[in-house]
């Protein structure tokens, strides 16, 4: 005979919803993110589901959205940084004002009649300064002992 301890992993099971429980627990959570002692008891006793499952079940729905909602700025963010803005339809080229940070740093240091700037983050800057080192090492001379 096995002796069990606290955890109990292989007696535990998940929850399968029905359809029709599912669509009654998104629609209370539509309308109240954070469920009362009072309605979790009427669900329950409509649904045919332990208080508990319900309390777990807006737990794990809260997650999901705060989950949704942080892809949902991630990616908008990842939108306005990487999408150029269009130029405008009237009026001078340079007279455009960009909403994007990155649109105006880029636009500081690349022109199109001098190369860009080279910042000592660069990959270019990285390789020269490895020739350089190099340059500088093969020149000193050896001490012998």
């Amino acid at each position: 005979q096995v002796q069990r301890g606290k955890t109990r992993t292989k007696d535990k099971y998940r929850v399968v919803y029905t359809d029709h429980q599912r669509l009654e627990l998104e629609k209370e959570f539509q309308y109240n993110k954070y469920i009362t002692m009072r309605r979790k008891s009427e669900l329950s006793l409509a649904l045919s589901l332990s208080e508990r499952q319900i309390k777990i079940w807006f737990q794990n729905r809260r997650a999901k959205e705060r989950k949704i909602t942080r892809k949902r700025q991630q990616h908008s963010q990842q939108a306005s940084t990487t999408t150029p803005t269009p130029p405008a339809l009237c009026g001078p080229a340079d007279t455009h004002i960009s909403t994007s940070p990155r649109q105006d740093i880029l636009s500081d240091t690349v022109s199109e009649d001098k190369p860009p700037i080279m910042g000592p983050y660069s990959i270019k800057a990285k390789k020269q300064s490895v020739r350089q080192h190099k340059t500088n090492s093969e020149s000193k001379p050896k001490l012998t002992t």
